[in-house]
């Protein structure tokens, strides 16, 4: 079973922004995607992803997503979303041509009248995949946990036949915290996106001061002796290396932006590098800058 690694713990793993939004208490929305996709509110064109916005009046929005071209045609996504009142709410999603094998999630927090403890919502499309909550199983979706303890998760959803999804959020006393995955099949089409340039620095998400940045685990250096790659920046903060040259490929490591290494093989969007003495992986030819 292959394993999507969200990066919700990257940009904003304290979805409760108290402190960080004004004393009239707006709400915020963030937004990311691959690929990279046109974002509309209640019909209004307002950007790209990656995209956020902490200026936003509560309540119901209609949100569209369009993905920018790419080889083939990908399916759009739309839904409505309730935004609360000092409350930041993640989308993300993953685009394919066909509805099946594209997935998303949906991170918020919605207010209780109980204030001393926190609670977990969790549902899935389709229903019945397993939860695990940092590694310990908490039965299938729909799932509901009235009382769980203030702190950050690593919450992995499962099943069979399906990519897993795993990522961290964190749960804030006097709030549910509300998860709504949808998962892809295994298998599909591999999503090559036409490349866009850089991102301009001012739409990358800013991470929160209250969580440190996540710091590679140290690695033997690679010598780098003729054609070599710099990793570009990302939106996430790291680039997958992948056991093949597609995204349909196992995650094998993680490399990190300004990192070089040797380049060994080209293929259309996609470069092999030794990351580390002794192995070999496939990352992005979009995240990496090639040295001669």
């Amino acid at each position: 079973m292959k394993r999507i690694w969200l990066v919700f713990f990257l940009f904003v793993p304290v979805l409760f922004l108290s402190g960080c939004l004004p004393k009239k208490q707006m709400a915020a929305l963030q937004v990311n995607s691959f690929p990279v996709a046109s974002i509309f509110i209640d019909g209004k064109h307002v950007g790209k992803t990656p995209f956020v916005d902490r200026q936003m009046k509560p309540g119901e929005i209609n949100i569209k997503l369009i993905p920018e071209s790419t080889a083939s045609a990908l399916t759009s996504w739309e839904g409505k979303l309730k935004l609360v009142g000092g409350v930041l709410t993640v989308v993300s999603r993953e685009f394919a041509e066909q509805e099946d094998y594209t997935s998303g999630d949906i991170l918020t927090l919605e207010p209780m009248k109980d204030k001393k403890s926190a609670s977990l919502a969790v549902v899935t499309s389709p229903d019945g995949a397993q939860v695990k909550l940092n590694e310990e199983n908490r039965g299938p979706t729909p799932l509901v946990l009235e009382k769980i303890e203030e702190g950050e998760y690593q919450i992995t959803l499962s099943l069979t036949g399906f990519k897993e999804r795993s990522f961290k959020a964190r749960a804030v006393k006097g709030f549910k915290l509300i998860v709504s995955s949808k998962l892809a099949k295994e298998g599909g089409p591999e999503v090559s996106p036409t490349p866009t340039g850089p991102i301009p620095t001012d739409k990358i998400t800013p991470k929160p001061t209250t969580t440190p940045k996540t710091t590679p685990s140290p690695r033997p250096t690679v010598p780098i002796t003729g054609a070599s790659v710099e990793i570009k920046e990302t939106e996430t903060g790291w680039l997958r290396v992948r056991s093949g040259p597609g995204r349909s490929y196992a995650e094998v490591a993680k490399v990190y932006p300004g990192e070089k290494y040797p380049l060994l093989e080209e293929k259309p969007d996609w470069y092999k590098i030794t990351y580390q003495e002794g192995k070999e992986g496939w990352i992005s030819s979009q995240y990496a800058t090639k040295i001669p």
